[in-house]
């Protein structure tokens, strides 16, 4: 039996960081745990991953290999222009939500999400990688911890039997305040209505964190 190839190693930290920021996104995690997708979303959730993951991997230009035996290695150039941009992320992701969780992104989450992992790749392919990719682990593990309440009050959905009575500018400690704005919406494919969209909160390591909930059927 012929051996696998070696994923470079910026592959294998994409794919870390990847994993963790979609543990960082509460709208899937909250689809992922109400199971809008049905039984296996927690499958779907990992298939999700390995389709980003792959849909970088093969599109990345590789160094040449100078020795037999070298890892391959992606080229640096790639950070300046990644295999795909935040439009083809999003599209991706937009099509994967739609078919296999029923639901459709009304609240600006899935553009954060994809401008996040176009700057994954591209902070991957720079300076320190590794400690990128950790304190991303350690956010996701932290909100893992937290659980889907977190989740909610990050910013994720909720059904819609819960959103559309809860008050704006609720969480006692302040975190979250809408200033009389409407909720963004997470609606399904049959009843879709139009929300206005936040303007996203950057964290202290540049990643875009999504702000408030919408509802559900």
């Amino acid at each position: 039996m012929s051996a696998q190839p070696q994923q470079p190693e910026a592959i294998i930290l994409f794919a870390r960081g990847t994993l963790a920021l979609l543990d960082l996104w509460p709208a899937l995690t909250i689809a992922v745990a109400e199971q809008w997708g049905g039984t296996e979303s927690a499958a779907k959730k990992t298939w999700l991953a390995s389709i980003l993951i792959d849909e970088f991997e093969t599109r990345a230009p590789l160094l040449p290999i100078a020795n037999a035996g070298d890892l391959p290695v992606v080229d640096p150039k790639s950070a300046n222009d990644p295999p795909l941009d935040v439009d083809e992320v999003a599209d991706l992701l937009h099509q994967i939500m739609s078919d296999e969780f029923d639901a459709n992104l009304e609240d600006g989450s899935i553009d954060s999400v994809s401008s996040d992992l176009i700057k994954l790749w591209k902070d991957i392919l720079g300076p320190n990688p590794l400690v990128l990719v950790e304190a991303l682990e350690r956010k996701a593990g932290e909100m893992k911890k937290m659980g889907v309440n977190a989740a909610r009050g990050a910013g994720g959905a909720e059904s819609q039997s819960e959103g559309e009575d809860s008050d704006d500018h609720e969480d006692e400690d302040g975190d979250i305040e809408m200033d009389g704005q409407d909720a963004p919406q997470l609606v399904d494919n049959q009843s879709q209505q139009s929300r206005e969209r936040q303007e996203p909160v950057v964290d202290d390591d540049g990643f875009t964190l999504v702000q408030k909930r919408g509802g559900r059927r």
